[in-house]
């Protein structure tokens, strides 16, 4: 600039740099906080039995899943793994002849709480009506006291 002209610094111009740093924070800050470890990660902290409001899941390490109690139309247990930070979860009803599936977006996974929502359901038993993606699902981890 040239000499004796200052630059003036008026409210709107703080006001834009103030809400572009705002934006800036909401855009880069939830993908750096919800950074879910690797999938080897995630699948070592799911095995084990994880309580709902209606069941007990247990995620065994050789990729089956129980459901304990059994839910109506007898899919009790089924297989799982972990995919791109997605649980993958199949299951066949005893009265058809192919496999159900699900994926669950895994939104945290720790020693303790398990938070996820299904965000894709295909094959016999799909819910009538059932909008996608899901209600967040709060589970956590049963202990046995030694």
């Amino acid at each position: 600039m040239p000499a004796g002209i200052t630059r003036k610094f008026t409210p709107t111009l703080f006001r834009s740099i103030d809400a572009a740093a705002h934006l800036i924070v909401a855009l880069v800050l939830p993908s750096i906080a919800l950074a879910l470890p690797d999938d080897a990660t995630l699948s070592r902290l799911l095995v084990g039995t994880w309580h709902g409001h209606r069941h007990d899941t247990e995620y065994r390490a050789d990729g089956i899943w129980i459901m304990d109690p059994p839910d109506e139309g007898d899919n009790s247990r089924g297989k799982w793994r972990i995919e791109h930070g997605r649980l993958i979860e199949t299951w066949r009803f005893s009265d058809e002849s192919s496999d159900s599936t699900s994926v669950d977006e895994i939104i945290e996974l720790t020693e303790k709480i398990f938070k996820s929502r299904i965000i894709s359901q295909e094959g016999p038993g799909r819910p009538e009506g059932q909008v996608l993606p899901s209600e967040i699902f709060t589970v956590t981890r049963v202990t046995t006291k030694k």
